[in-house]
């Protein structure tokens, strides 16, 4: 891919900043405009044409950018993946790059590790409705058993910037709990949920998480130098202001600088 253009990033919340915090660790995407789209957050919860409409607007907009759109959303990129199997018409753009793609290369990466594994997959509402994730689990994973929970609160609470503690029931609830506790391997199937991998982490050190989000640079192709990083961001909606939103990328990504 040429680095020529900027990456158009999207995603329904600040969420997607954890895919490209993973690229610009990688060298990947150096020149990046993300979208924050919370006009349609929280998009878990919405149904299946309301996701679909979105879809088509971020196609719509990347095309504005360059010739690649990455879907920073699990919710947006299972949608995605269903409408690229139906009839359904969608807006022409060279490439589509989504964290059903990034899913795959994470289970192709680390099957081995998986095989006769537990493995739970924490999404939100959508995607842990659907058998997508467990189906490419099963297919491709020797004697893998998998399942699917909805971690609806921790999204929220990370999207919209709000505080939040692993001991609130209602963040980690006692059926989350344990799940949670009973798997082998828990995929981070939300891009907001890297952002609590720590915590995550020590509460539950006998498990593995993963974030598909982190075999994303494999899609893109490394610069040959190491280039200034730039970020471009922008916000809809009135959940998140775009201050709010610039500020949080400016410390959670470190590095490189951020604009609106």
């Amino acid at each position: 891919m040429s680095q020529s253009a900027p990456i158009f990033i999207a995603a329904s919340c600040i969420g997607g900043l954890s895919v490209l915090q993973s690229l610009w660790r990688s060298g990947c995407a150096s020149q990046a405009v993300f979208l924050a789209d919370y006009q349609c957050n929280p998009l878990g919860v919405r149904d299946e044409h309301e996701i679909a409409e979105v879809a088509k607007r971020w196609i719509t907009t990347a095309r504005t950018y360059g010739n690649t759109l990455l879907m920073a959303c699990n919710t947006l990129s299972v949608r995605y993946h269903f409408l690229r199997q139906s009839e359904t018409s969608l807006p022409e753009i060279d490439r589509v790059l989504s964290m059903v793609d990034c899913f795959e290369a994470m289970v192709s990466a680390e099957k081995q590790k998986m095989t006769d594994k537990k493995v739970l997959v924490i999404g939100t509402q959508y995607t842990a409705s659907k058998s997508l994730y467990p189906d490419i689990l099963v297919a491709n994973v020797p004697g893998v058993t998998a399942s699917t929970i909805a971690a609806t609160e921790l999204e929220r609470r990370i999207a919209r910037l709000e505080s939040w503690d692993m001991q609130d029931t209602s963040v980690l609830s006692v059926e989350l709990k344990e799940a949670i506790a009973q798997t082998d391997f828990a995929v981070l199937a939300c891009t907001c949920f890297p952002m609590a991998s720590d915590e995550l982490e020590a509460k539950f050190p006998e498990v593995v998480f993963l974030d598909p989000g982190e075999y994303c640079a494999s899609f893109l192709q490394e610069t040959e130098t190491k280039a200034a990083q730039e970020l471009r961001l922008s916000v809809t909606g009135n959940i998140v202001s775009t201050a709010e939103a610039t500020d949080f990328a400016r410390s959670y990504l470190s590095s490189g600088s951020v604009n609106e």
